[in-house]
């Protein structure tokens, strides 16, 4: 069921060279509260680089997780963060229009000023008012595109392919058949458009940022040709929501093409993601959205859920999973059993799952993941049981990518 809807507040900031101006409006303010933070564009611009850059190593830097917590913790960011939270009634909602380097933070991750609160986000206040008229109608058709070939090989991609069958009516794009041309002809009579792809950004020529198909990249220009009048667009792939900001905080990329297009919303990600994670984050989001909570809403609850989701939650759901793949996904799966065993403690687990896919595994960088975490299981010689309890995907890494931008409904 939706949740009991409180008021829905307005949040504005632009940088200057000297400070940074946050103007906060309510449904009820006859013109909005204007703060002023001292913090200057360049100091935002320096801390946001070093997010960044730490987070898009997170994967393979150990130390990184730690570094990016620090970065969220920070004063500036705390600083920018805590006048918006300090407005905020139990139940209320939140749009956040950033400025500069702030479109590429996580803003609802910054410490826990928004912790309770469901976050959206806008790219200006007229073009929120734009996603707003193009809201649809109930949401019952569904349009999934998943697991085409191209690029890096999925783990979970059949799961993927699986996330709204049974909740909406669904129409599905695999492998081979997912193609430009079909998306274009399915797209418009889908309440839903779900791809689950390779994301490219192309910080060059940003409108040739796209996701991969079986038929090749599908471009932001091409996004911009489509009709996605009332269509939820969710883009679960890496790096969806980076865009080139040109003067006048003009956003060129993905999403500036998707809400173009008609979209009322889209659900994009900041930087690249873990694949696992974000198949567990939209299972359980479609499960929040069938049920009739606003896409808002039902983003928060699924990020706070994979927050608590421990490693025995995430093993019987890559058992679960197991009958869907074969071949080298299966030892792939097993990778991925593995990197969760000793993300909790299991290293003879850890090391056992590596053996068995290192049998069979071929393909050149999943042999090395292996090969790695099975050195670092046996490097470790604790006698501490397990611990499969802890939740591995707490650190906002995981939960926090990404994020809805547009019309809250």
């Amino acid at each position: 069921m939706a949740r009991e809807q409180g008021r829905m507040l307005l949040a504005e900031y632009f940088l200057t060279d000297s400070q940074a101006v946050i103007m906060i409006a309510g449904p009820q303010d006859s013109e909005p509260e204007l703060v002023t933070v001292p913090h200057t564009l360049a100091q935002v611009r320096a801390l946001v680089a070093e997010l960044t850059g730490t987070l898009e190593s997170a994967p393979r830097r150990s130390e990184a997780l730690e570094r990016a917590s620090e970065l969220l913790a920070d004063p500036l960011l705390a600083d920018l963060v805590e006048p918006v939270a300090n407005r905020l009634a139990p139940g209320d909602r939140v749009w956040l229009v950033p400025h500069d380097a702030l479109h590429r933070v996580p803003l609802h991750a910054v410490g826990s000023g928004l912790a309770g609160h469901s976050v959206a986000y806008a790219p200006s206040a007229s073009v929120l008012q734009h996603c707003r008229n193009n809201r649809g109608n109930a949401r019952r058709r569904a349009l999934v595109v998943a697991d085409p070939p191209g690029g890096p090989a999925l783990t979970v991609g059949p799961a993927q392919a699986e996330l709204l069958t049974g909740l909406f009516k669904t129409d599905t794009l695999t492998g081979k058949e997912a193609v430009s041309g079909a998306l274009v002809r399915r797209a418009a009579s889908a309440d839903i458009l779900h791809v689950s792809a390779h994301g490219v950004f192309d910080a060059t020529a940003p409108m040739r940022s796209g996701v991969m198909l079986a038929d090749g990249l599908f471009t932001a220009e091409r996004f911009l040709r489509l009709k996605l009048s009332g269509t939820l667009v969710v883009l679960a792939a890496c790096r969806t929501g980076v865009a080139a900001v040109r003067p006048g905080d003009e956003l060129l990329g993905l999403v500036r093409s998707v809400l173009h297009a008609g979209a009322p919303a889209v659900l994009v990600s900041l930087w690249t993601v873990d694949e696992l994670a974000t198949t567990i984050l939209f299972g359980h989001f479609y499960e929040r959205l069938a049920s009739g909570e606003h896409a808002i809403d039902a983003l928060r609850s699924a990020q706070d859920r994979l927050r608590m989701t421990s490693a025995d939650d995430v093993l019987a759901y890559l058992a679960s999973v197991a009958p869907l793949v074969s071949g080298a996904a299966a030892a792939r799966l097993l990778v991925a059993e593995a990197r969760i065993r000793l993300m909790a403690a299991d290293f003879a687990g850890a090391a056992a799952a590596c053996d068995t896919a290192l049998k069979t595994i071929t393909e050149p960088s999943a042999r090395r993941n292996a090969l790695t975490i099975r050195q670092r299981a046996l490097l470790h010689r604790s006698q501490a049981p397990p611990n499969l309890g802890r939740p591995v995907y707490a650190h906002p890494y995981y939960w926090a990518a990404f994020v809805l931008i547009g019309d809250w409904h």
